[in-house]
């Protein structure tokens, strides 16, 4: 496909249906390379670039082999175009915006950088920075819960079983899971005060 022919298709209606998600060679070979150090990691990898094929799809019309190919022939050429890689990624994370968790799409971003390095796309990290913008994830604070906020669960817990649990759980700072694995051996009734071994 010739870069005039793809110009032409990046102003294609993006609301025609995306059928199925091709696997094309480059991304194959990435996924095999990949998997070779870890099976699981390469199927993470996977399904964060089938994001990035629809996105391929939907914006330029083509196919990633095709993109690729083109980012590589501006490359070369020293001359700016829309298959820059880092507009590329640019334009992919705007794509996201809005859909996933900002953290989701950091990842899903820096897998597709990663994938261009593999493609022998240089990409400078400075310039990443500088060109890419990911949206900051917002760090909830972890406070602490007061004898008053325990207190009101108490009081609010109908079952003795639930209240049970909870207090359990106040008191020992134990996970929730930590407390459900407790088994009748892990306690002993006989000594004053009782001790539950965790």
């Amino acid at each position: 496909m010739s870069s005039m022919q793809l110009s032409r298709t990046e102003n294609v209606d993006t609301k025609k249906p995306y059928k199925t998600i091709p696997r094309t060679g480059l991304l194959t070979k990435y996924l095999d390379n990949v998997k070779t150090m870890n099976t699981l990691t390469a199927v993470q990898y996977k399904s964060e670039l089938n994001s990035f094929v629809k996105f391929v799809y939907d914006t330029y019309g083509c196919d990633v082999d095709s993109l690729i190919d083109m980012i590589i022939k501006n490359d070369t050429r020293q001359r700016k175009t829309n298959f820059d890689p880092y507009d590329v990624l640019s334009r992919y994370t705007a794509f996201l915006v809005g859909t996933i968790a900002p953290i989701t799409i950091k990842h899903r971003v820096l897998t597709t950088k990663n994938f261009f390095e593999y493609c022998d796309i240089e990409i400078s990290p400075r310039k990443f920075s500088h060109k890419v913008r990911l949206p900051k994830s917002v760090r909830k604070q972890k406070e602490p819960l007061t004898k008053e906020d325990i207190v009101t669960i108490l009081n609010a817990c109908s079952n003795m079983r639930l209240k049970t649990y909870v207090m359990l759980l106040a008191a020992t700072g134990m996970r929730a899971t930590e407390a459900l694995s407790i088994r009748i051996c892990d306690l002993d009734l006989e000594s004053n005060p009782s001790k539950l071994f965790v």
